[in-house]
């Protein structure tokens, strides 16, 4: 469906094509505006008038939320806040068990940034959000998907103390 949806943006009919994979999706506009964040009142305008232009961004929003309720963008795709050094360590795909994760990068060096990362994380559709334990005790406030607190390991703050200790 969706991408009967985006080839029809380039011809004619768009605004017809979105009421019918609303309706094929049992969906209302309040609610598939509810779904995307997308104004109702713009839905409106772009079903009621073929011809009504609108943001390239409103179309990808459009498109990524009939793609979400088609299940196609089901990849497993995580969201790591955290310094950007820290994140350089990281690959951008990890294996486990036998099944690959995606890692979406989002830097952050304040507890605000963090914050504001975890909301744009969610907003891209990641599947969760790993990130420190003051930043994640906020953030399951503020998003619905799952979120876990990385914390150091005895180990390695006991390297880093020895570390630090032999510099002094």
């Amino acid at each position: 469906m969706w991408s009967e949806l985006l080839r029809s943006c380039i011809t004619d009919g768009f605004g017809e094509h979105l009421r019918e994979t609303l309706n094929s999706l049992g969906m209302s506009i309040k609610d598939f505006s509810e779904e995307t964040e997308i104004p109702v009142s713009t839905l409106y305008k772009i079903i009621s008038d073929g011809q009504k232009d609108f943001r390239r961004s409103t179309l990808r929003q459009i498109i990524q939320g009939v793609r979400r309720l088609e299940g196609v963008d089901e990849e497993n795709v995580l969201a790591i806040i955290t310094t950007r050094t820290a994140l350089d360590t990281i690959g951008r795909t990890i294996e486990i068990d036998g099944g690959s994760v995606k890692i979406k990068e989002f830097p952050a060096t304040t507890i605000e940034e963090a914050i504001i990362q975890g909301v744009r994380a969610e907003k891209s559709g990641v599947k969760g959000i790993i990130c420190g334990p003051i930043a994640a005790t906020t953030l399951e406030r503020a998003v619905d998907i799952p979120i876990t607190a990385f914390r150091f390991d005895e180990g390695l703050l006991l390297d880093a103390i020895a570390k630090l200790a032999e510099k002094l």
